[in-house]
């Protein structure tokens, strides 16, 4: 600043200063709602930050400043800004990108706490979630204070809040949930086996973490109970067999029993081994479970949560992840995912990397890591199809035929019913790129293995149909699809024109009008529409379905194709079709 100014803002009034400051402050305020409502997170949690320094008054600008630290992972500017919150007036219907309101920020100050190993602060932070108007959910606060309990080693008072009773389904899976989790930690092992078993053999039967926890805590129980040692020991060999098939958390902990059959319960890994943990437990959980419909900004503020309070926490990083990508935040997304260190989720992490960049449009970055993913020893079938699936998109169909060759090589059952979806995208992908010789035996693969597929019989009888080949066949094939999926607007348009193709145009009409009303987006069938229009003498409608068609992004060559026909009419653009093929 030069002394001339310096001078200048000596001479002002302090009204005009405070004006200044304010007009500052609102200006990039503004700029940070701007980039926030864009999903550029890092520019929002700039401008904020650059409006609190100059205006610290305004609560609506602390609870913006708040959740975009939070949403970013800047946990010691979140951690301040919520302490800040603490002590002022709740925003009423504050207009904020996430909203997550005065009940995060209390369970915020309860994380920092926690993180800190201060139970005190800990109870103050969980006694204002209580406290909330609206938020304060009841279940939370149980498990808050069952946790703080936890901490102090008061066990029994612990378990005496998580009532197994509870006649709320959800609040009882919760709390049977925790129960084991305390348990466990109080190194109650027979109990807190019995307890993760009653889970495990109801609703958590499918849960790969519960399943490594009841088998960790049985493992402990050997070891405390040498009389029992070989029933414990059976029983922890039985919850790994079982679980979701392939599961890698699973697989990797049955290798190493299996090596080391001596293991115990803390090597073979997923026991809860502080509070922290039970608490990031909590809140990994209750991210899946907030945005188990449809996708929620809350569950963001979850996950991030899980990893203040459990940072070596592999599962907490991929949740916050996938909720940050499912909220279109990349960027975050890919920097969580990088957190998961060497291990069973590694891979699993490596996997939603590519998802992540190919959702941002960085095919050859998805291609890359799904590449390297798929050339590593034990890799399967799916590898291979994640890269044909960016191949396919690049527009390199000779490369995804390729691809989708060494996922067949890789077929558990290359016969089995339930591969037939590889054989069908080796032949899509073989037909996209020019080579119907390679392509039709696939094709037909795909529906003797599944005959009532609609997708598998429309696009074999389409493409039949399209190259003038066994029109009876693809007549039949469209019907067959026709009667399974009666609604497919796709299938509705080779059923429309399966008739343009024998001459029945005004069927032809009838039936594109119903596709093109059921895939408005669709150029294809607006093309069809157009063509089967004009021959009934529709011409001037005929011309506005192309001209439509135009507007929806056409592959070039229909696009060509369109423009010849707006130019010269149907009639003669067949014809120089006819002649060009000579």
């Amino acid at each position: 600043m030069t002394r001339a100014l310096l001078l200048l803002l000596a001479l002002l009034p302090a009204e005009a200063l405070a004006s200044a400051r304010a007009e500052t402050a609102l200006a990039a305020y503004l700029r940070g709602r701007v980039a926030a409502g864009e999903d550029d997170i890092g520019r929002a949690a700039a401008s904020f930050g650059l409006a609190l320094a100059t205006e610290r008054t305004v609560p609506e600008l602390r609870q913006n400043a708040f959740e975009t630290a939070l949403v970013a992972g800047d946990m010691k500017t979140m951690a301040r800004l919520a302490e800040e919150l603490a002590f002022t007036a709740p925003v009423q219907a504050s207009p904020s990108r996430f909203g997550f309101g005065p009940a995060i920020a209390a369970l915020a100050r309860a994380s920092v706490a926690a993180a800190a190993r201060d139970w005190r602060g800990f109870d103050s932070a969980r006694a204002g979630f209580r406290d909330v108007p609206t938020g304060g959910t009841p279940v939370i606060s149980i498990l808050l204070d069952a946790w703080s309990r936890a901490a102090r080693g008061q066990w029994n008072d612990a378990l005496a809040l998580l009532r197994a009773e509870e006649s709320n389904p959800l609040a009882r899976s919760y709390f049977l949930e925790h129960r084991a989790h305390i348990l466990a930690l109080a190194r109650r092992w027979g109990e807190a086996a019995d307890a993760y078993g009653q889970i495990v053999a109801a609703e958590g039967a499918n849960v790969p973490r519960l399943r490594l926890q009841a088998a960790a805590v049985a493992l402990e129980a050997a070891r405390a109970e040498p009389a029992h040692a070989a029933a414990w020991r059976e029983k922890a060999i039985l919850l790994l067999a079982g679980g979701p098939p392939g599961d890698p958390l699973l697989a990797d902990a049955r290798a190493r029993l299996a090596a080391t059959p001596g293991l115990d319960g803390r090597r073979l890994g997923g026991l809860v081994q502080s509070p922290g943990e039970g608490l990031a437990l909590m809140f990994v959980r209750l991210a899946v479970d907030a945005s188990r419909e449809r996708p929620q900004p809350v569950s963001i503020a979850f996950g991030r949560l899980a990893t203040l309070v459990a940072p070596q926490m592999p599962e907490a990083w991929l949740v916050t992840g996938d909720m940050l990508s499912r909220q279109g935040l990349g960027p975050l997304a890919l920097s969580a995912f990088e957190r998961v260190g060497p291990g069973p989720y590694a891979r699993a992490a490596r996997v939603r990397r590519g998802q992540v960049l190919v959702e941002s449009g960085d095919r050859a970055g998805a291609l890359a890591v799904f590449s390297a993913l798929a050339s590593e020893p034990g890799a399967s079938f799916e590898d291979w199809v994640r890269v044909s699936d960016v191949q396919r998109q690049m527009k390199d169909f000779a490369a995804a035929a390729q691809s989708l060759s060494r996922a067949i090589a890789l077929l558990p059952d290359p016969k089995s019913p339930e591969t037939a979806w590889v054989w069908f995208l080796r032949g899509t992908a073989y037909e996209q790129g020019g080579d119907w010789t390679a392509a039709e035996p696939d094709l037909r693969r795909a529906v003797e293995l599944q005959g009532e597929n609609a997708i598998f019989l429309n696009y074999l009888g389409y493409s039949l149909l399209d190259r003038n080949l066994n029109l009876d066949e693809a007549d039949l094939l469209i019907a067959r699809a026709f009667k399974a999926a009666p609604d497919n607007g796709a299938i509705i348009d080779s059923m429309g024109w399966s008739k343009f193709v024998r001459g029945h145009y005004a069927e032809a009409v009838e039936l594109l009008e119903q596709a093109r009303a059921a895939e408005p987006a669709d150029p294809t069938v607006a093309d069809h529409l157009g063509d089967a229009l004009w021959r009934v003498g529709r011409r001037i409608e005929a011309r506005h379905a192309w001209a439509s068609a135009l507007t929806l992004e056409p592959e070039d060559k229909l696009k060509e194709s369109i423009e010849r026909k707006l130019a010269v009419g149907l009639d003669l653009a067949v014809a120089d079709r006819a002649l060009a093929r000579r």
